[in-house]
């Protein structure tokens, strides 16, 4: 996880490459780059930031607050 300064919030990342092949961090929110250093949490941690682990809420959505989830459509 790191803050993400878009999103406002500490967010899960994945790792991208600019276009000069240097590895990166972007939110897997809104694929804006993440600055600074990465927060280590295991995986009960996740839940106190808003993601959910089990069986999906019966309401729809992923639960994360994102206003753009797929799994809304």
């Amino acid at each position: 996880m790191a803050s993400c300064v878009a999103c406002g919030k500490d967010v899960l990342t994945y790792i991208t490459f600019d276009a000069g092949g240097e590895e990166r961090r972007a939110c897997v929110h809104c694929d804006h780059m993440v600055e600074g250093a990465l927060l280590w949490v295991i995986a009960d941690a996740l839940e106190t930031h808003g993601y959910q682990f089990g069986e999906p809420p019966k309401r729809g959505g992923c639960s994360s607050g994102c206003a753009g989830c797929s799994m809304k459509r």
